[in-house]
C-alpha cells in the first residue's frame, strides 16, 4: 500500500534572503497519509523504506540593477534532520532567467523511521527574493 503527504505553499509568497540556506515553510496540507507531515516544514516517515521525495520550487521574478550583468544562481536541496546533523543531500542549482523560474525535482532515496526531511533554497542576488509557489511530497509503498 502507498502513502503520500503532500505540502504546498500557495497563499503567501515565502521571502529567502541571499546566501542563506533557508528551510521553505508550507501553508496547505493536501495530504498527510500516517500523520507524516510536521509543522509545515517537514515530512517525518513512521517507518523504514524507500521513497520518492519531489519538490517543485517557483521563485519570483528579479529585477537586475542597472549595469550589473552577473548571472544569478538559485539551488534547492533536500535536507535531512534540519534541526540537528543537516544532512543536506539531492541538490539543484540553476541559473535564473529573465522571468520566474519554476524547478521541479523527484529524487529516490531511503527514509529512517523519524528522520524529518524538508527542503532548503538558496541564490546569491543582491536582494532578497520570494518563493511564490512550492511543493514538497513524499510517497513510499515499500513498508
Amino acid at each position: 500500500m502507498a502513502t503520500q503527504t503532500k505540502l504546498q505553499r500557495k497563499n503567501t509568497p515565502q521571502v529567502i534572503p541571499p546566501g542563506e540556506w533557508t528551510l521553505l515553510t508550507y501553508d496547505t496540507v493536501i495530504r498527510n497519509d500516517d500523520s507524516m507531515q510536521q509543522g509545515m516544514c517537514l515530512i517525518v516517515p513512521p517507518y523504514n523504506g524507500d521513497f520518492l521525495w519531489a519538490r517543485n520550487v517557483s521563485w519570483d521574478a528579479i529585477t537586475l540593477p542597472p549595469f550589473d550583468t552577473r548571472q544569478r544562481q538559485f539551488a534547492a536541496r533536500f535536507v535531512r534532520d534540519p534541526f540537528g546533523i543537516h544532512d543536506d543531500t539531492g541538490s539543484t542549482d540553476q541559473t535564473d532567467t529573465a522571468g520566474k523560474d519554476f524547478h521541479t525535482t523527484v529524487w529516490p532515496f531511503y527514509g529512517r523511521a523519524g528522520q524529518a526531511v524538508g527542503v532548503e533554497v538558496w541564490h546569491d542576488h543582491t536582494e532578497a527574493v520570494a518563493v511564490t509557489q512550492a511543493q514538497f511530497s513524499a510517497t513510499t509503498w515499500d513498508y
